[in-house]
């Protein structure tokens, strides 16, 4: 849930990628539970995360031919999870010094 605009390349097209093997699992009806216990997923926000990164994506003028087709019906086996957006600020920008970069412009 980090902004899309502090984002290096390799983790803005990582996370686009992740929103899509997120929904193939998602529409199968997967155990996801891995991915909730550790923070990696917002299941009731997919959508809307996926269309934030693409909107930057295309800020950068990369181009984008993938529509996330997923609803909230889809999502709601899963209940509703709350990712810590400063937890996984803090843990980015201690590995990444791409997106460490990016975020003091």
């Amino acid at each position: 849930m980090v902004s899309p605009r502090i984002m290096c390349r390799q983790h803005l097209l990582g996370e686009h990628l992740e929103c899509h093997m997120f929904a193939g699992s998602i529409k199968k009806k997967q155990n996801m539970t891995g991915y909730l216990e550790n923070n990696l997923l917002e299941p009731q926000s997919l959508k809307k995360r996926h269309d934030r990164l693409v909107r930057e994506m295309m800020k950068r003028g990369y181009h984008h031919k993938s529509p996330l087709r997923i609803s909230q019906r889809d999502t709601a086996y899963l209940g509703r999870k709350r990712i810590d957006a400063r937890l996984s600020l803090k843990l980015l920008l201690k590995r990444c010094s791409r997106c460490r970069k990016l975020s003091s412009v």
